[in-house]
């Protein structure tokens, strides 16, 4: 019998903010559980940002092969995942499965044929773009340098080829509303004649907009009143409702009979941001946007029945998100060869521990030819250039959340859960620039097993221009394979002014204009 599959995709979740890595003030006991029973994935990458992460997993490619590698895709853009890229859900119901999607898309909408029914997906409730308010579900978008971003409803219905903005589920905060439409699905799918694919694509910890940034049910925000910093304590209770969501979707598949033949992927699309949305990254370096550890390794894992043999493993073998497409494609029955040429490795085999070779050697992390930023881990070796052009202080983010006591940080406490890094005191010779005195760029190497906090940067160290020298080789090969990253001008068009208030397709043609 073919199983289940529910993949849950946080928005913007810290590498510090769950349980299961030690955090003394998150609370996550679903996802604590789950990953207990099944396997932590402890080096796990995604991109910096979601956009990219997401096409990532939908094509099991990098985002550099189809130009969607830089940046974030906003609402304005008339671009997408180009429509001869056949995507996850799709696989899957050539299988016999029958996919639905409830959450964030953020895959392009400029035109109805990029939407996720007209992708794979019998059913979406969902927003489109990059964030929504949590509870008036309107959409703060636009474009980059836009002097006032522009405002709609964001909140859609579709089912087949029927979109239908919804604007009648004002004050429901949204992970509650989407669970609720997640169990709907679960309580009426038919598992008798076809298995489920489940895309839960929650918003949380996503902030809302630029003027109220942060959201939470006053109800969960009371559980965390010892909190005194009241921006972290709404990240903190927002938490908290992203593994309420999943502990009530989880039991409608208990409820239904079905759990037990279900395979549970979690993952965050990015690292938490830092500045603004007081998440946590600690002890990694670096924020969501960051090519540091903590802008694209992630909280993650899987758990399910045919995992059992590992059942609380920690993996600290290389994983990407574009794994998950060809894994989870074969553990639906699928020949992985039939996929054509992807980037992604199927893991399903050495996940389940009946293949003991890692067929991954290697992540790109991303190639910006936009911000001139690229990076890739080969091995324990990472290579990152550009750094700081992310943003002026990119390359000295250490940032501990506020604690519960005013004034101060979080606490941490080594060795509380098996899957936790801990690298000490930031050392005082940290090399906050990354930079090459003997090429004179702004370039760094680390050894990502023995420093996993980045301290340390090997890029002028006699020893290691063997090591530089591969990666750079690696990065030359993936240079190689990149196409243009699509960045026409922003349609004004797209406004919501000019479709009732309604973020929606505006174009006629699904061509993707030039650059």
């Amino acid at each position: 019998m073919k199983p289940n599959i529910l993949f849950i995709l946080a928005d913007d979740l810290g590498w510090n903010d769950v349980g299961f890595h030690g955090s003394q003030q998150i609370r996550t006991p679903t996802l604590d559980k789950l990953s207990k029973e099944g396997i932590i994935l402890n080096n796990y990458y995604v991109l910096p940002v979601c956009s990219p992460s997401r096409a990532s997993l939908m094509t099991g490619r990098y985002p550099i092969t189809y130009g969607l590698q830089f940046f974030v895709i906003e609402g304005a853009q008339p671009i997408g995942i180009p429509l001869n890229y056949k995507l996850l859900p799709e696989f899957l119901n050539g299988l016999g499965y029958e996919s639905h999607m409830v959450g964030k898309w953020h895959l392009g909408f400029f035109h109805r044929n990029y939407t996720p029914t007209y992708r794979g997906f019998s059913s979406f409730l969902g927003y489109y773009g990059i964030r929504e308010d949590y509870f008036s579900h309107r959409t703060q978008d636009g474009y980059m340098g836009l002097d006032s971003p522009w405002y709609g409803v964001g909140l859609h219905l579709n089912e087949g080829t029927k979109l239908r903005a919804v604007r009648s589920e004002f004050g429901e905060f949204s992970s509650r509303l989407y669970t609720r439409r997640a169990r709907e699905i679960i309580n009426n799918h038919d598992f008798a004649s076809k298995p489920l694919f489940l895309y839960f694509a929650l918003p949380n910890v996503h902030i809302a907009s630029s003027l109220d940034p942060l959201q939470a049910p006053e109800d969960t925000e009371e559980l965390f009143k010892h909190i005194w910093h009241p921006l972290r304590r709404k990240l903190v209770a927002n938490a908290f409702e992203l593994d309420t969501a999943v502990r009530r979707v989880l039991e409608s598949l208990r409820m239904r009979g079905v759990l037990d033949n279900t395979i549970v992927v979690f993952s965050s699309d990015n690292g938490g941001q830092v500045n603004g949305s007081w998440a946590s990254n600690f002890p990694l370096r670096g924020s969501k946007e960051d090519y540091f550890e903590g802008g694209v390794r992630v909280p993650a894992f899987v758990w399910g029945n045919v995992f059992k043999n590992r059942s609380g493993h920690v993996s600290n073998e290389l994983m990407s998100i574009t794994d998950w497409l060809p894994t989870l494609y074969e553990a639906a029955g699928g020949n992985v060869t039939s996929l054509g040429k992807i980037d992604g490795h199927s893991m399903f085999d050495f996940l389940k521990g009946t293949n003991q070779t890692n067929p991954r050697t290697e992540v790109l992390i991303n190639i910006d030819p936009v911000g001139k930023t690229k990076a890739i881990k080969v091995g324990k070796y990472k290579y990152i250039l550009n750094p700081c052009n992310i943003w002026e202080n990119s390359c000295d983010r250490w940032s501990m959340a506020p604690g519960n006591l005013p004034y101060t940080n979080e606490t941490m406490l080594p060795n509380t859960t098996e899957s936790q890094i801990w690298c000490g005191d930031i050392p005082t010779n940290v090399d906050h620039k990354c930079h090459s005195k003997r090429t004179g760029l702004h370039e760094c190497i680390y050894d990502i097993d023995n420093d996993p906090c980045e301290y340390y940067n090997l890029v002028d160290d006699p020893g290691y221009q063997e090591v530089k020298d591969t990666l750079l080789e690696r990065i030359a090969y993936w240079e190689s394979r990149q196409v243009e990253p699509l960045m026409p001008p922003p349609d004004e068009r797209a406004n919501p002014k000019f479709h009732g208030y309604v973020w929606q397709p505006w174009r006629e043609s699904p061509e993707i204009p030039p650059n």
